[in-house]
């Protein structure tokens, strides 16, 4: 299994201020009657389940992306930095970098049918920060609503065993539409040796929330069959090492939803599928920074 690195950008400080933003493929003008025709006519709106294959296929490549973050670290070849000398300079100078990846199984693209899956890959320096520091920030679930405040509006620790942490997150999202989802997940820590650790977070439950303009959106979540399917899967891989100019995170993320552009009136309102994976990629790396500012 080898990455393939998609178009990438490189931001100072923060990705929001300058990446050239390409525009969703779906047309965003759309005529009363087509609305009308796409509410009345509930045959061509298909069902929000995860079909068992596009799971398959996800898990699939979740598998080998874990297979590449668990092999042993070896002198300048463990990081995705390690490969890429001109970023890791402008990394080490206090940018950010996020770029799109994609894992191949022996030179091959893995097919995901019926589905939308993004991978993104944050990174940044931490400067003076240390290993422990950065593992108990990630870790630290309960604070997940004020360190990501821009995503999410509820997160708790619902239990923690040694090093595997299951919890509770509410992301809250609104484009043209307000997306609420209920996510439940749980995270393993891997200490690798004493400057090397790695995260693996898997989602083991993703509910949308079914009234999500009320003013105290309710826990009662649509059925996974009227679901839009926003998103079905979250993984989120952190590598982790401490160095001489302190601490190198590189933050994977891999979204799985529907196919955007569906016959789905709420998919055409937001542009939450094509825009939110590398959105939520830009955001974590920005509020690691906030919590580990950069000494003048």
């Amino acid at each position: 299994m080898r990455r393939k690195q998609n178009p990438e950008s490189t931001s100072p400080k923060s990705e929001n201020g300058g990446a050239k933003r390409i525009p969703p493929s779906d047309s965003w003008i759309l005529t009363s009657g087509f609305l009308l025709l796409l509410s009345s006519s509930p045959q061509l709106i298909s069902a929000g389940e995860l079909p068992p294959a596009t799971a398959a296929a996800f898990d699939r490549y979740a598998k080998l992306t874990e297979d590449a973050l668990k092999k042993p670290p070896t002198p300048h070849h463990w990081r995705w930095l390690d490969q890429h000398p001109e970023e890791q300079s402008l990394v080490w100078l206090g940018q950010s970098k996020i770029t799109a990846l994609k894992t191949l199984d022996q030179g091959h693209e893995i097919e995901i049918p019926d589905a939308s899956l993004q991978d993104w890959l944050g990174v940044i320096l931490l400067e003076g920060a240390t290993l422990e520091r950065v593992r108990d920030f990630a870790l630290n679930y309960a604070d997940y609503k004020h360190y990501f405040k821009q995503y999410f509006t509820d997160s708790r620790l619902v239990k923690r065993d040694g090093d595997t942490f299951d919890a509770f997150l509410r992301l809250s999202r609104k484009q043209f539409a307000t997306v609420i989802l209920n996510m439940n997940v749980t995270a393993s820590y891997v200490a690798v040796d004493a400057t090397h650790g790695y995260i693996i977070c898997h989602s083991t439950h993703i509910g949308e929330v079914a009234h999500p303009k009320a003013k105290e959106p309710a826990d009662q979540e649509r059925p996974a069959a009227d679901a839009y399917g926003y998103m079905w899967r979250l993984n989120q891989y952190w590598r982790i090492e401490q160095t001489v100019d302190g601490v190198y995170v590189e933050l994977e993320t891999l979204t799985l939803s529907r196919p955007a552009g569906g016959l789905t009136p709420a998919r055409f309102l937001n542009g939450f599928v094509q825009d939110f994976p590398r959105e939520f990629a830009e955001g974590m790396i920005d509020g690691l920074r906030q919590g580990f500012p950069r000494h003048h």
